[in-house]
């Protein structure tokens, strides 16, 4: 069920970018901007830019660490927040919030979905 070490990060698709894109600015206008081009590594922006190979690696490390900033797996700290939030009303019984990561999440990305 995933890579357990940090080694998912030399798989990444952004383990080559410039690390600045995933730690978007406070201000709404250009977080929009950023966070899209940041997300398009995560989900993929099309068939020649496929999604991120270890996109659930990248989102449980940094759920699993309590990673206050930056978009890891597609997501922001808020939509991080959001997704534990509904594991714990829904899918706590059911299963780790490893496994909801791992198995619910896969295929719900959507990188037109920004919040802010």
């Amino acid at each position: 069920m995933g890579i357990e070490s940090d080694e998912w990060f030399s798989k990444a698709a952004c383990a080559k970018a410039d690390p600045e894109i995933f730690f978007p600015p406070r201000d709404k206008k250009l977080y929009r901007k950023v966070a899209l081009e940041a997300k398009a590594y995560c989900f993929g922006s099309n068939t020649a830019n496929p999604a991120c190979p270890v996109q659930q690696e990248c989102l449980w490390y940094a759920v699993n660490s309590d990673e206050m900033h930056g978009i890891w797996g597609g997501y922001s700290h808020r939509e991080r927040n959001a997704i534990v939030r509904k594991w714990q009303r829904q899918y706590k019984s059911k299963m780790t919030l490893k496994e909801y990561i791992f198995e619910q999440e896969r295929g719900k990305n959507d990188s037109t979905k920004v919040r802010t």
